[in-house]
């Protein structure tokens, strides 16, 4: 556990304290904080974050479940006033404990014995309606209003900022800076909860090792912006609304927009590569997934989900899945799809082959509004129920 001391409100240098008064102050000073320190080591995870990686690629190397998998209500065994919690969001992974947000805060849940309740709960004291983070060891758990950095193991917390998102994929880091959308982009530091620096793109975000990709939708129209990693402004795209976020992989950008439009941009030039309108593709909630040449699409509120040939844009394969409003994820061979009102299906890569389905019915699953690729199996979030079970 680290040490606890009084973190320190002033700024040793007459630039430090330029910048923090340009920046206005998010942040929140209490007696018990603290800074992170030690070594950036991050601890084995298999999912730390929305999409599944910095750049909401949905790409996994676990395996899926086995045809026969079992199901278990992660949530089963943790009530709070009677009742049993709800998770108002995907959880993340790491190290075999699911960190869950629920209505009011995050709880840590041994995905070996969930039955035994959390290893650890923290309230937040308001909503959270995102995914929350792991890196460095820490938990970052955004709500409505604050950012809370908290111990990955004990749930003790560093620091709060007052800065807050309402979007899933709001929250993401890179080496020591975590990127937050809410009402601007701003960047913190991991250690101090300082932060370096706001700009323009509020909704949604994605990372690679060059830039911070935001999405904006104001009057039904939306926005994607391109910001290296000191802030500064790239481009600026105005397409439809953008619901999902987008996914960022080896220089191109993909988006899609609310009308079925899939968009690969050149992420360090915003220039569109290709585009194409896909029938049978609307409302896409959750984004793309991403790895080597195939993006996957799912049907969003529509009917049909593509693989698109990533390069060019050109369709490979695609299904009569039903409504997908969940992101896909996608392994070395597989791609899995959460059928909202029907089950898991597990599909070939490369032909689009139907290996197996997990069906609502059987796995009690009701509607599915998103996966979590653990390894051997998924964790599976009801979007009518707000459960959260594991398929393993």
């Amino acid at each position: 556990m680290p040490s606890r001391r009084r973190f320190l409100t002033t700024i040793g240098t007459a630039a430090s304290a330029s910048l923090a008064g340009c920046l206005g102050g998010i942040r929140d000073y209490f007696e018990s904080d603290t800074t992170v320190e030690g070594p950036c080591d991050d601890s084995p995870t298999t999912w730390p974050t929305a999409g599944g990686d910095s750049g909401r690629t949905g790409h996994t190397d676990t395996s899926p479940p086995a045809p026969d998998a079992d199901a278990v209500d992660l949530l089963a065994g943790i009530h709070k006033d009677g009742q049993q919690e709800l998770a108002a969001a995907l959880p993340v992974v790491a190290d075999g404990t699911a960190y869950v947000p629920v209505a009011s805060g995050l709880i840590a849940v041994d995905l070996q014995s969930p039955i035994d309740g959390a290893r650890w709960k923290y309230d937040l004291d308001e909503q959270v309606d995102a995914v929350p983070l792991i890196t460095c060891g820490v938990a970052f758990v955004p709500g409505l209003n604050r950012l809370d950095a908290l111990d990955q193991g004990t749930g003790d917390r560093y620091w709060r900022v007052t800065a807050g998102s309402r979007e899933a994929t709001s929250v993401a880091a890179h080496d020591e800076t975590v990127f937050l959308a809410g009402s601007s982009l701003i960047a913190i530091d991991m250690r101090t909860g300082d932060r370096l620096w706001s700009a323009n793109g509020g909704d949604t975000l994605a990372l690679d090792n060059a830039g911070v990709y935001t999405t904006e939708n104001a009057n039904g129209t939306g926005d994607i912006y391109g910001h290296d990693l000191d802030g500064e402004q790239r481009w600026h795209l105005s397409l439809g609304k953008i619901v999902g976020s987008a996914s960022v992989q080896d220089g191109t950008v993909w988006v899609a927009d609310n009308r079925g439009t899939v968009y690969a941009i050149d992420a360090h030039s915003g220039e569109t590569v290709w585009s194409r309108s896909l029938d049978g593709v609307e409302k896409i909630h959750s984004g793309l997934a991403v790895d080597g040449d195939d993006v996957v699409v799912p049907a969003g509120m529509g009917s049909t989900s593509f693989v698109l040939d990533a390069a060019t844009g050109e369709t490979r394969w695609k299904k009569n899945t039903g409504i997908v409003t969940g992101r896909p994820l996608i392994g070395d061979d597989w791609i899995a799809l959460g059928r909202t009102n029907t089950g898991i299906t597990l599909y070939d890569r490369e032909t689009g082959d139907q290996r197996t389905t997990w069906s609502r019915e059987e796995y009690g699953l009701g509607t599915i509004d998103g996966l979590v690729a653990v390894e051997d199996g998924f964790v599976v979030r009801g979007g009518t129920t707000s459960g959260l079970t594991l398929v393993r």
